[in-house]
Parts: structure tokens; C-alpha cells; sequence
């Protein structure tokens, strides 16, 4: 029975992220409740098992509708009890010691970016404890961090991009924080190999990763108001990656290409069609106001004699 109610909650959850196709930030929160559910499944199943072995002789005892109300409840608890204080640490811990490591081993980015990030960071009101940059030619940009993050951009990417295409990348990257985008891909990345007999824990962090990315475009787009300009960006990027070693633009996942080491990533044609619809959507709104303003100010103009 429980079982099946688990896989009811799935199937609801997966109807429910196949109807939000464009809000990836609706998507995102689908996911994250369809991992939980998941990985709570897992917890209870073997808390079960193991509280079945050991209390085998309570079935004897007390009979099996009282021993299968025991063992439920402690499986319950103790799936709670071990799955909790796991996410918990993995989520608030692995990422932070990273930004640290990286603090020690990278210098600050120059003063251009790092104004851009710091003015657009309290924007946003988000943390970041610096703006580092990489010595890599090729061009990238990732965050790393959980309620204090670090960004790291590289030398290619500051040398490619104009002052538009840095703004976007910068807050695409700072939608990330916001997110806390790089914590849930850890975590992910954690249970992922934990649990590397699941399938569905497979394709969740395929999902994840692809609506992390749609999300940060969105955010990004619509703060900065420069759609086009992120999509510039992103071609530029792919550009230059393609047939080089990118493997350090693929840090944890949160590359603004996404992860090399996650197939079936968005591609770049995928998410400049989002911008694209979202910069159509800004121009027939910026149309509608202009109207809406002409059509006040004529009726406040005195008729002409």
C-alpha cells in the first residue's frame, strides 16, 4: 500500500512537470519534491527490511497486524532520522568547503566584473563571498556555494563577451545562488551514486540540471531585461567550446553550458529559442505600453477647434 502510494505521488508529480513546460521555476520545485519522495522511498525501504530481520520474532509475539504497525513506524522514523541529517550535511557542507578551496587557489577577477557581480548580487539580494577568475582561455562561468557562494569566470569568457553579454552571464550565474542551484546538483550528485542501481535517480538529475538552466536564462533575461544579449552570449560560448577541452567550465554542474558530464544537457538552440520567445514577449509588452500611453495622452489633448 505505501508503496503504491509512493508511485501514485510520482506519476502525479510527472503529469504535473510535463503540464508546466515553460515555468521552469514550477518544474524545478516539481523535481525537488518528486527527488525527496524518492530517496524517502529508498530510506523507508530499508529501514523496513532491516527492522523486519531484527524484530522477526514480534510478528510471533504480537501478531502481524501489531508488528507491521511497529515496523512501519520505526522504518518511518528511522528513514527520516538517517535521510535528514544526510541531506543536511551534504547540502551545507560539501559545497561551502569547496568555495573556500577555490577562494585559496583563485585571485579576484578585475574590477570590471567584479562591480557588475557585486552591484547585481545586492540587486538581487543574494551572497557572494568573491569574484574570482580562472586562467583558462576557454570561456565559462560557474557558481559554487551554498548560502554564500563563489563565482568563478574565466579569462576567455571576459575576453570574448561585450558588457551586455557579461551582465547576463553574471546574472545568470547569480540566479544560480539565488537558487540555490548549486547545493541541490551536490546533493543530487551524492544520492546519484549512492543510489546507482536507480534509474529514475538518473533521469531526476538530468531534469534538474536542464531546468536549473532554463530557470537562471529566464531570471536572467527578465531582471536585466537583455534576453538577446544572453543568447549572444550563450552562441559566443558554444562557439568557442566546440572540439576544445571544456572540462573545467563543467565544475559541479554549473557551468553556463551545463554539465559535460550530464547527457541529454538543453542545448544552446533550445535555450536561444526560450530567449528569443521572452525577448518577443518584451517587445508586444513595451508595444502595449506605448499604446496605452498614446492612447492617455490623446484623450487628455484638447479637441482642435
Amino acid at each position: 500500500m505505501t508503496l503504491t502510494l509512493l508511485c501514485s505521488s510520482l506519476a502525479f508529480l510527472f503529469l504535473l512537470f510535463r503540464f508546466e513546460r515553460y515555468h521552469p521555476q514550477r518544474r524545478q520545485r516539481v523535481l525537488f519534491v518528486s527527488f525527496s519522495i524518492e530517496i524517502l522511498t529508498w530510506s523507508f525501504l530499508a529501514s523496513s527490511l532491516l527492522l523486519c530481520r531484527a524484530l522477526l520474532g514480534l510478528y510471533q509475539a504480537d501478531g502481524d497486524v501489531t508488528a507491521i504497525r511497529t515496523v512501519f513506524s520505526l522504518a518511518v522514523l528511522a528513514s527520516l532520522m538517517v535521510a535528514v541529517p544526510f541531506s543536511a550535511l551534504v547540502t551545507f557542507k560539501v559545497p561551502g568547503t569547496m568555495a573556500r578551496r577555490l577562494i585559496e587557489g583563485l585571485p579576484s577577477a578585475g574590477e570590471r566584473v567584479v562591480g557588475v557581480a557585486r552591484q547585481m548580487a545586492e540587486d538581487f539580494r543574494v551572497s557572494v563571498l568573491g569574484v574570482l577568475l580562472s586562467p583558462s582561455g576557454v570561456p565559462f562561468a560557474y557558481t559554487v556555494g551554498g548560502g554564500e557562494s563563489v563565482m568563478v569566470v574565466s579569462r576567455g569568457l571576459v575576453g570574448l563577451l561585450d558588457g551586455d553579454e557579461i551582465e547576463t552571464v553574471i546574472a545568470h550565474e547569480l540566479a544560480h545562488v539565488k537558487n540555490r542551484d548549486a547545493s541541490l546538483n551536490t546533493i543530487v550528485a551524492v544520492y546519484r551514486r549512492v543510489l546507482f542501481f536507480d534509474p529514475l535517480i538518473r533521469l531526476l538529475e538530468r531534469a534538474i540540471c536542464r531546468e536549473n538552466e532554463f530557470s537562471a536564462d529566464e531570471f536572467a533575461a527578465r531582471e536585466t531585461k537583455k534576453p538577446l544579449s544572453l543568447a549572444s552570449a550563450l552562441l559566443k560560448i558554444s562557439s568557442a567550446q566546440s572540439g576544445r577541452n571544456a572540462s573545467a567550465a563543467n565544475f559541479l554542474g554549473l557551468s553556463i553550458l551545463g554539465s559535460g558530464r550530464i547527457p541529454r544537457q538543453p542545448n544552446v538552440k533550445e535555450r536561444i529559442d526560450r530567449l528569443m520567445r521572452l525577448a518577443s514577449e518584451f517587445e508586444r509588452d513595451d508595444l502595449v505600453g506605448d499604446t496605452s500611453g498614446w492612447s492617455a495622452v490623446s484623450r487628455a489633448s484638447p479637441t482642435s477647434p
